[in-house]
């Protein structure tokens, strides 16, 4: 059925994959997403430039796993996400990332929210089961932070949510998202891994457990720490265990 699927999200983002497996397309902000990417006195946007890597088997008129990969800010997700897409679609996720299409005056959660609606409403014109299917938030070092935001507006905004991804992340950026979106303590039991190379400057392992440990202490049920060999960078055996735990994770 890959074909098929494929077939129907292609006739939507009028694209075919790239060389790297992955889609890249514009979508149209509807009023609502506009309104929340005017927050904090942003341009106007009419459109976001999206990026999609499917799985194989993939099948439009199912339901599928989808990890949004974020990158820190003012740098791109949709370029960043080549990345992470193989680990990801391996792992029978669907990989997306959004970004403006113009330069944002300040990167607020919700411009970040509001380019992956339109990416979402584009997307299910084609995929009717896009918005019940469970959705995972994850990123690298700024990218982590950013995740964490981002999980917490699409939690308020019913979006099923199953997991976040912290790579390389030396600040909790979770209590915070608590405090301006309205999640209350249904946050506290989202799985979240958090990950860090041994030999990091940046974020070393004993600061990601510290951010670990606490979270435990205050009530977060499902929050795992990986340790890996290596500096700062993505360790992509470690996002497609947290993957699999997150839809292994009830």
């Amino acid at each position: 059925m890959r074909a098929v699927g494929l077939l129907l999200v292609f006739t939507v983002v009028a694209s075919a994959a790239d060389n790297d497996g992955i889609s890249r397309f514009d979508a149209t902000l509807s009023p609502t997403a506009r309104n929340f990417a005017a927050v904090g006195g942003n341009p106007p946007a009419p459109v976001a430039k999206c990026a999609v890597a499917f799985p194989a088997g993939f099948d439009a008129r199912k339901e599928w796993p989808i990890l949004v990969w974020n990158a820190t800010q003012t740098a791109s997700a949709v370029d960043s996400l080549p990345l992470v897409a193989k680990t990801v679609t391996d792992a029978g996720w669907v990989a997306v990332a959004a970004d403006g299409g113009v330069p944002a005056k300040i990167e607020t959660t919700e411009w970040c929210f509001a380019m992956l609606t339109a990416a979402f409403d584009r997307m299910q014109r084609s995929w009717p089961n896009l918005r019940r299917c469970p959705v995972a938030v994850g990123g690298f070092s700024g990218g982590a932070k950013r995740s964490a935001y981002v999980a917490a507006i699409l939690m308020e905004n019913r979006q099923p949510l199953t997991g976040i991804f912290f790579g390389g992340c030396n600040d909790d950026r979770v209590h915070d998202a608590m405090h301006w979106h309205k999640v209350g303590d249904a946050f506290r039991k989202v799985p979240m891994v958090f990950t860090a190379g041994e030999k990091d400057p940046i974020c070393p392992p004993a600061k990601a457990k510290g951010i670990v440990d606490f979270l435990t202490s205050d009530r977060f049920t499902r929050v795992r720490f990986l340790e890996y060999e290596g500096g700062h960078e993505v360790h992509l055996p470690h996002l497609a265990e947290a993957l699999r735990w997150f839809r292994e994770t009830k």
